[in-house]
């Protein structure tokens, strides 16, 4: 590993958002592995977070089907990266990182991130990007983009 940090400590928290769930998805597994790394140098709790989008102001207290189906979905993908991670560090004989998974729904996914992160005293918030053209980016924007205008208006 690539331990090249100074003795004081910088991240204590880590936030790795993660909107594609699939343990095969290039964006997740890539923004995944870059928040263990630096989980690990930094010997900080990593989070890995999902966001539902939907409404819970129209849900209430007895979401929807559909809701429910992605929460278990995103809890049983969750279970195959907290493996994958433990059998990656224990291959290189790392310590085993504290990891903590949440899932939350929210129809603002960038803002529900930030708030998370805030909540939490997260340190440091990890993102991945699709590839997109400039055109469609510019168009469409990324939540990740949203995450880090947010960011810098709040702070």
């Amino acid at each position: 590993m690539h331990k090249v940090i100074a003795e004081d400590k910088t991240f204590s928290k880590i936030l790795v958002a993660v909107d594609e769930l699939k343990t095969s998805s290039a964006t997740t597994n890539r923004a995944i592995d870059y928040a263990v790394n630096i989980a690990q140098d930094y010997d900080a709790r990593l989070i890995i977070l999902h966001v539902i989008r939907a409404d819970v102001r129209v849900h209430g207290i007895n979401p929807p089907r559909h809701v429910i189906e992605m929460k278990k979905e995103a809890e049983a993908s969750f279970a195959k990266m907290i493996e994958k991670i433990h059998q990656s560090a224990a291959k290189r004989n790392e310590e085993t990182l504290q990891i903590k998974t949440d899932i939350i729904a929210s129809v603002r996914i960038a803002d529900a991130i930030v708030s998370y992160a805030k909540d939490k005293y997260v340190d440091l918030i990890v993102a991945g990007t699709r590839s997109r053209n400039k055109i469609r980016s510019a168009l469409l924007g990324s939540i990740a983009s949203d995450v880090i205008k947010s960011v810098i208006v709040q702070y």
